[in-house]
């Protein structure tokens, strides 16, 4: 089984299918390694198959339930994971990377964008799994991120699988569900690089204005 391609997945397990969502959503936001899986298109299928095997609405309560509960458990062990091997790894090296001055640089950076940095990673593949180990590596304080992390999940989750229950029984989308995955998967991917580019263009304007002066 390609475990890339979601439709493929959902198949496998049929009657299973929120349940093998849930779990490799959790693995999936946990561990950088394991961030390669398809999260996203992963919801918008689980979706269109909650709507073409019945598009009861108590199963889709049930899907968002265990989906958000995976997506926020799993982040937050990411979070924590980053707490406990943030302090050995860059406390006891002193390098270019590992040292002090870059984990106080990254607390700055998440104080100043936090909010906004947690959200919009939580719909880039791989960076979703990541800012969660630097927020922790960073001493993001606990509380923030806890309510960063559940709005993340909250929007993530309910936006991805409700699009592809509503969308699920209109007869184009399921001629063109593979189009769809793909189209999913790179509109997923342009949020960061649109903010880094905005706030890019932002310090050029602001130099060039301390330059005039």
């Amino acid at each position: 089984m390609n475990w890339l391609d979601p439709q493929q997945i959902l198949i496998q397990f049929s009657g299973f299918a929120t349940l093998a969502v849930s779990l490799m959503v959790y693995v999936e936001n946990s561990f950088v390694l394991t961030s390669f899986l398809p999260g996203d298109s992963l919801l918008f299928v689980l979706g269109v198959t909650l709507a073409v095997s019945g598009g009861e609405y108590w199963r889709l309560a049930m899907a968002l339930l265990a989906v958000f509960l995976s997506a926020f458990v799993g982040s937050q062990i990411a979070f924590e994971t980053g707490v406990k091997i943030g302090p050995p790894l860059f406390e006891r090296r002193h390098n270019w990377i590992f040292n002090p001055t870059t984990v106080n640089r990254s607390h700055e950076l998440f104080e100043k964008y936090g909010a906004r940095a947690i959200l919009l990673a939580r719909f880039v593949p791989i960076v979703r799994a990541l800012v969660p180990m630097l927020a922790g590596i960073s001493k993001l304080e606990r509380p923030k991120f806890v309510r960063y992390n559940a709005i993340g999940a909250s929007i993530w989750v309910v936006g991805f699988i409700s699009a592809g229950f509503f969308l699920g029984t209109i007869p184009w989308v399921k001629l063109h569900l593979d189009q769809l995955v793909i189209g999913v998967v790179v509109l997923t991917s342009l949020p960061l690089p649109i903010e880094i580019a905005r706030t890019w263009l932002k310090l050029r304007a602001q130099r060039r204005f301390a330059a005039r002066e």
